[in-house]
């Protein structure tokens, strides 16, 4: 029998650990066949898909290689156990088995964008909620129908969960979101489209996530905004949208205001109403401001009246800001200027009087703007050739007079519409006088609206791109060329 001394011993021990942790018996142990029970219960959920039109599943068999390595299956390098399924957008049929109460300790379950509600009477079954491992729960675009079912709220790790509807006949409702507050790990929640019309507390609920970062409650039927909150606690709140919703409150005194953090916020046809002076600088004194990480924000839609408050211009990062179809008077504040990192500008459809403002021509990065259907008066400055980016550009139905230069076109060579890639500009419907500029002919405008004017001379050569030419209603004389 051989001796052993401890220092050889010792070595012994060394190597043997060295080699267990080695990468060639890590993937010894990732290459081996996953573990057989789970195995099983990925064959029972296939079992239960009728129709896989892209043959996503085709590498699930019996038999067949590792099921570690089959398609949308992810494995611990360590355990063999199965850690994630992610079988998103597929377009699968059938229905979501039983068997995966077998994967114990799956954490990510991706089944988004396919038709499986062929069980439990097309409702979001209620054994989900029994799968304690998971972090990441994705059920969007699923036409599921009925109850949320509450089981869900015993998933106490879950971080992110998506239930949302892409359709606006969304059958999925929900009548408490009390369930809501036992996942305090919660760091993403997307409810967009389920009908929670019944729920009256449901500010209170989500108030109880403290993790909360994404919030999306858009087409979701509720009918109030709940200004009762003892305290906020969604101080890690950073995208809110409630757009599509009849809140039906003055904006003045709406919570949001006072989640600081916020990035993204999308109140677009919500009924809010009453001036953006009292929510943003008057009774909440200056909340608005206090929102400087805001790049996002879209009230568009809403009854909201008064002019626009200074305090705007504190909101230097905003690259989005849609205040169109309101009851907005008065002019665009000279304190905008500040808001240089804007990339989409939407007020149309107000009562906005006043020039337009030579300032934005600092707007260098702006591809679209639109301010049609206002009462902008005053000579189209010409710095407004000085945004490179732009891409849509609608002043229609204005009051805007003077001439057009080639200093206005003088960079505006990208102007295409952005909802259909077609380039598109816009000043139809105004006083604008003069003749048309001789360097034309070196825009690649694709669509034109000139007319309604007070255009005056011969028609210059045209850019070979176009496409759709007005120039009707004006005193343009000469061939078209």
């Amino acid at each position: 029998m051989a001796m052993y001394t401890p220092a050889s011993l010792l070595l012994i021990l060394v190597v043997v650990a060295a080699e267990l942790h080695s990468p060639t018996f890590a993937s010894h142990v990732a290459s081996s066949s996953c573990i057989p029970h789970e195995r099983e219960a990925l064959l029972a959920f296939k079992r239960g898909i009728t129709r896989d039109p892209w043959g996503f599943l085709v590498s699930w068999q019996r038999g067949g290689e590792d099921c570690c390595k089959w398609n949308g299956v992810v494995c611990s390098n360590h355990t063999g156990h199965v850690l994630k399924l992610q079988l998103g957008t597929y377009s699968l049929v059938g229905q979501i088995s039983h068997s995966l109460l077998s994967l114990e300790h799956l954490e990510h379950l991706d089944l988004s964008g396919n038709s499986l509600n062929g069980s439990s009477g097309g409702r979001i079954p209620e054994f989900l909620g029994s799968m304690n491992s998971l972090k990441h729960l994705d059920l969007s675009s699923i036409p599921f129908s009925g109850r949320v079912p509450s089981q869900l709220g015993n998933l106490s790790n879950l971080q992110y969960l998506d239930l949302s509807s892409s359709t606006q006949n969304s059958l999925l409702r929900s009548t408490d979101l009390s369930w809501l507050t036992h996942l305090q790990f919660l760091q993403y929640l997307n409810l967009c489209a389920v009908n929670l019309g019944a729920v009256r507390d449901w500010a209170l609920a989500v108030n109880m996530l403290p993790s909360l970062k994404v919030l999306e409650f858009s087409r979701c039927s509720l009918t109030n905004a709940n200004q009762s909150l003892p305290r906020l606690n969604l101080t890690n709140l950073e995208v809110l949208d409630l757009s599509g919703n009849l809140l039906d409150h003055p904006i003045a005194s709406c919570w949001f205001w006072n989640i600081t953090h916020l990035k993204h916020l999308n109140l677009e046809s919500t009924d809010l109403y009453g001036p953006l002076p009292l929510a943003l600088g008057g009774i909440l004194p200056n909340e608005m401001g206090q929102l400087t990480s805001l790049n996002f924000l879209d009230l568009g839609q809403n009854s909201i009246s008064g002019v626009i408050p200074n305090c705007m211009g504190q909101l230097t990062s905003l690259a989005y800001l849609d205040l169109s179809q309101n009851n907005i008077s008065g002019m665009m504040p000279d304190s905008m200027r500040t808001l240089t990192g804007l990339v989409y500008l939407d007020l149309t459809y107000n009562n906005i009087t006043g020039p337009l403002p030579s300032f934005v021509g600092l707007f260098t990065s702006l591809s679209y703007i639109d301010l049609s259907y206002n009462h902008l008066t005053g000579h189209v400055p010409r710095e407004i050739g000085m945004i490179g980016n732009l891409e849509n550009l609608d002043l229609t139905s204005n009051n805007l007079d003077g001439t057009i230069t080639e200093e206005h076109f003088a960079s505006l060579k990208s102007l295409r519409c952005t909802f259909s890639k077609a380039m598109y500009l816009n000043i139809s419907n105004n006083q604008i006088h003069g003749g048309l500029p001789e360097n034309m002919e070196r825009m690649s405008v694709q669509q034109l609206y000139l007319g309604s004017n007070q255009l005056t001379g011969a028609i210059p050569p045209m850019p070979i791109s176009l496409t759709t030419l007005d120039l009707s209603g004006n005193l343009l004389s000469g061939p078209l060329q």
